[in-house]
């Protein structure tokens, strides 16, 4: 595997743990908040679900690291004033696929809460 597809690799895993994270993280807010009782969405507590955010957290600082030191020439030539110019074909199919995976990261937030106290299902309210 040579060091471009390493990256693209890299920085396409970067980006869905950082999509996953942020969708965990406003869920965790929004949706299952601090007292939110014996509430579960997919079969996972808040405390579950903080756990899943952690750990993505974790996911991405190690990707992020190994990121930069992929990177340490761009980033040396850019500082040095001497990196070259970035392609925009990349843009527009960083869009489609962004679009598509935080539709798909944010489900849980659609899903419906079921909570275990009462034993019934409803779905999303802002609680306060």
């Amino acid at each position: 595997m040579n060091k471009s597809t390493v990256i693209k690799f890299l920085d396409f895993l970067s980006f869905v743990s950082l999509t996953l994270m942020l969708s965990t993280g406003v869920f965790l807010r929004y949706t299952l908040p601090p007292r939110s009782g014996g509430d579960e969405v997919w079969g996972f507590s808040r405390h579950d679900w903080g756990n899943v955010h952690f750990y993505l957290s974790v996911i991405f600082l190690v990707l992020m690291s190994a990121h930069l030191v992929m990177h340490a020439k761009f980033i040396k030539s850019a500082i040095l004033g001497k990196a070259p110019t970035e392609k925009y074909y990349r843009l527009a199919v960083g869009i489609v696929g962004a679009a598509a995976l935080i539709a798909l990261s944010f489900s849980p937030v659609i899903s419906p809460i079921n909570d275990n106290n009462k034993g019934h299902k409803n779905y999303h309210e802002i609680r306060e």
